[in-house]
């Protein structure tokens, strides 16, 4: 590993030369807007930042999954021309990109053209890439495609595959609301899974180690010690082995950083609006001196990610429409006949009526939680959600039920009408058992 700087007294006059930067900002220009050409000929707009003074280079930012429109960058546009760096955001093309629908080649190919209106706009021959989350993937990509791209700085990129990043992310939320037990696997791991057996995950295996090992140009890659989405010191010793080829690479973790480098004052679980005070001192370090290796050592232990195997048939979307259709036909249809026809037994009629409201209730709860990102699942008891234990006493009631009303078979009157929620019964077992509502 060679030396962070040239020498000491280098060292020292970079970072004292920082501070001061930063400590007594660069007036900004009005922003400027700009359009240009992306990649498919579709129309892309921005703005440009500019420093007060003269610029000591130029950068252009690629957001994450949740960035839409220049705006949702602006606080880092803002930082990096407090720094003197000539900046350029713009929105994220509407066409070609969704929740299910993404290609980080045609992102990439966007970015470049935005390197290219920068350059015509500002004249700047120094032109770096900063990407941020997914953007942490598409700004190396986009630098090993053109050498017009001097340099990259990426902040939160994820190691490993986003599905299964996602899926130690949304561990790590359910853990924080106290929450224990089979949820922790029904939710972030199987609930995943089916989500990309059912190609609602785009990209959910996407390696980034590739284009980082064919990356040439240097490149700054930053987390936040307290970042609980991209976990960062997994990635950052993949990020590590990944560049060891390329002579001019910078693994920093900045103290105090959340998800993406933004202040938290909940260790990573919320996003006050500035970024954390090290990280405009750690970039302007690095673009006064791009040259060398410097790897910083994990500052915290962090849970592992856990590889995400595919879908066994068994587990299949297939499978589990066709499990689901037998549990609501079975269930509702029965329980309609018993209350119209009078047929049946009690307990065929309870346990019509407590295993639609499981199985009902189960589909409910996970797209919430899938759509609210694990957030929010209510007063936690015992390890648990109040919604996830109430769906669990039902799935012990539907099962008491079907106990009973097998026993009650040997009795040939009561056998009419209790067939289809029978049925339904013999197949909600197993499948209650494997998304976790029968077990602790």
């Amino acid at each position: 590993m060679l030396p962070w700087g040239k020498s000491r007294l280098a060292a020292a006059i970079l970072v004292l030369g920082s501070v001061l930067a930063t400590a007594q900002p660069v007036q900004a220009q009005l922003p400027a807007d700009v359009s240009f050409t992306g990649a498919g000929g579709i129309t892309l707009h921005g703005t440009i930042f500019r420093p007060g003074g003269p610029a000591k280079s130029a950068i252009v930012l690629q957001g994450g999954s949740d960035w839409r429109t220049r705006d949702n960058l602006r606080v880092q546009a803002e930082m990096f021309t407090r720094l003197g760096v000539t900046t350029l955001v713009y929105d994220r093309r509407t066409s070609g990109y969704s929740k299910t629908q993404r290609d980080y080649g045609v992102l990439a190919d966007d970015l470049i053209s935005a390197v290219h209106a920068l350059r015509a706009q500002s004249g700047a021959k120094d032109i770096g890439v900063w990407g941020v989350s997914e953007g942490a993937w598409v700004a190396p990509l986009a630098a090993t495609r053109t050498a017009d791209i001097s340099y990259v700085i990426t902040v939160g990129g994820s190691g490993m595959g986003g599905a299964r990043q996602t899926s130690w992310y949304w561990g790590n939320v359910l853990r924080h609301q106290g929450i224990s037990g089979s949820l922790l696997t029904t939710l972030p791991v199987r609930g995943t899974r089916f989500a990309i057996g059912a190609g609602w995950f785009p990209e959910a295996d996407y390696d980034p180690v590739p284009v980082l090992r064919r990356l040439n140009q240097p490149i700054l890659a930053l987390w936040g010690d307290l970042d609980i989405n991209h976990a960062p010191v997994e990635s950052s010793r993949i990020f590590a082995d990944a560049l060891t080829a390329n002579p001019n690479h910078t693994i920093r973790f900045v103290a105090g950083g959340g998800p993406d480098l933004y202040a938290t004052s909940d260790a990573g679980f919320d996003r006050l609006p500035q970024v954390v005070p090290g990280y405009p001192a750690a970039v302007g370090e690095w673009l006064a001196d791009r040259q060398g290796v410097h790897v910083d050592a994990a500052p915290v232990a962090q849970r592992p990610t856990e590889a995400l195997r595919p879908l066994a048939w068994w587990e299949s979307v297939a499978a589990q429409g066709i499990a689901l259709a037998l549990l609501l036909g079975g269930f509702v249809v029965g329980g309609v006949v018993s209350l119209v026809r009078r047929r049946g037994t009690r307990s065929s009629r309870w346990l019509a009526g407590w295993g639609t409201a499981t199985v009902a209730g189960f589909a409910g709860m996970l797209g919430w939680a899938q759509m609210s990102g694990m957030k929010n699942l209510g007063p936690v008891l015992a390890g648990r959600p109040l919604a996830w234990l109430t769906l669990q006493a039902l799935a012990v009631a539907t099962v008491a039920a079907l106990a009973i009303t097998v026993a009650g078979l040997r009795k040939p009157e009561r056998r009419r009408g209790t067939i289809a929620p029978l049925a339904a019964g013999l197949v909600f077992v197993p499948w209650a058992v494997y998304w976790g509502l029968l077990l602790p």
